[in-house]
């Protein structure tokens, strides 16, 4: 017996590449007839939790995952298959975004002062000054 698992699909959350809202995607899903399905949005989770408390009642398996885009302009694929999995991808899109809102180990003080336009140097061992 075949059975199909959609684990490349993209919520509106992926801004301008998909439509659905992560309910909406369950709902496809569950009415397909399908057992479960991933959720891999662009460099994000932010439908998972969504998905996963629209999934459940539909007796829909609820898969995490993003699609993140790598250096060269490819994209890779990544899904959860643990508690630990789960961690490690939040902890590797947290990563990814450090650059976009200052460095992952900056001070709230540090923040405030590149926010402002200035510096104040005092990054955790990172030899900012």
């Amino acid at each position: 017996m075949f059975v199909y698992v959609e684990l490349h699909a993209h919520s509106a959350f992926s801004f301008l590449d998909g439509a659905s809202l992560p309910d909406e995607l369950a709902a496809a899903a569950a009415e397909l007839g399908y057992e479960a399905m991933a959720l891999t949005d662009h460099n994000g989770v932010s439908g998972s939790m969504e998905f996963v408390q629209a999934a459940a009642p539909l007796g829909l398996r609820a898969i995490h995952g993003a699609e993140v885009d790598l250096d060269d302009g490819r994209h890779l694929t990544l899904l959860v298959e643990s508690e630990r999995g789960w961690r490690n991808l939040c902890h590797l899109l947290t990563r990814a975004h450090a650059h976009t809102r200052g460095a992952a180990d900056e001070t709230v003080e540090d923040r405030a002062a590149r926010r402002a336009g200035g510096r104040r140097g005092r990054g955790r061992g990172r030899g900012r000054g």
